[in-house]
């Protein structure tokens, strides 16, 4: 897998720096933050490659070649480890306090990478994502994610409809959001144990899947817009847990 970006590669660096094949920079640049990177790296006995632009654009497909230059270092990984599925649900049983974001089919890199990332900065514990038509942890979603992929257990699920079931045995009260619900986000009280279900980016929640939920809410909006994007939507549920935890 590779890794674009400097934000990206330091935390590779930092989280797992075995992981990481060679990191790859472009020759002509040289700045402090640049220069502190590839110390860090052969510290770490991480093989550094310089090129030249030309060689440099070849590693990179035509999507994210602009910015792979701009930010001028690589580094070539293993793929990306997710959570193991049954560890996942053990820790979360035996928590207190927990949360986790649950996606069902979202697609776009992008807003996995954002949502990855709020997660992070949210506190949350874990995020499910399916397995089928759902975008994976790719190089995208790392550098979106500003490497917080690494910092949260990221676990694929064969089927939501179990994972549902399972997280429900773990003690988790399992929030849907669905644009046609009655009850807001923000006259809701949250549990201490608590994973919210965001849908694609297209269709929403699947009707099956929101059947399968404790409860549903939706988000005011008051505005001339009717939807939030989902990696937006992630953000306000998962700060208005955080509120309601840290000011009960």
């Amino acid at each position: 897998m590779l890794i674009v970006g400097r934000n990206p590669v330091i935390e590779a660096i930092k989280f797992n720096p075995h992981s990481i094949k060679k990191i790859i920079v472009l020759n002509n640049l040289s700045d402090n933050k640049l220069i502190e990177i590839i110390k860090t790296a052969e510290k770490n006995s991480i093989t550094v490659e310089k090129k030249n632009k030309i060689e440099f654009e070849k590693i990179f497909d035509k999507r994210d070649k602009s910015k792979g230059i701009s930010q001028g270092i690589a580094a070539e990984t293993e793929e990306f480890a997710y959570a193991n599925y049954n560890k996942t649900l053990t820790n979360l049983k035996n928590k207190e306090k927990a949360t986790v974001v649950l996606l069902d089919e979202i697609q776009d890199p992008h807003n996995l990478g954002a949502i990855i990332r709020t997660s992070v900065a949210a506190g949350a514990d874990a995020i499910f994502i399916t397995e089928k038509n759902s975008a994976k942890v790719n190089h995208t979603v790392i550098k979106t994610s500003s490497g917080a992929a690494n910092y949260i257990d990221i676990v694929q699920v064969n089927s939501i409809y179990q994972a549902i079931q399972d997280l429900n045995n773990a003690g988790l009260e399992v929030i849907g959001t669905s644009l046609n619900a009655k009850s807001y986000h923000s006259g809701y009280k949250f549990a201490n144990k608590t994973a919210i279900v965001l849908g694609n980016e297209a269709i929403g929640l699947r009707k099956n899947v929101l059947k399968l939920c404790d409860n549903v809410i939706k988000i005011q909006i008051i505005g001339r817009i009717d939807s939030l994007n989902v990696s937006v939507a992630a953000g306000v549920l998962l700060y208005e847990i955080l509120r309601q935890r840290t000011n009960p």
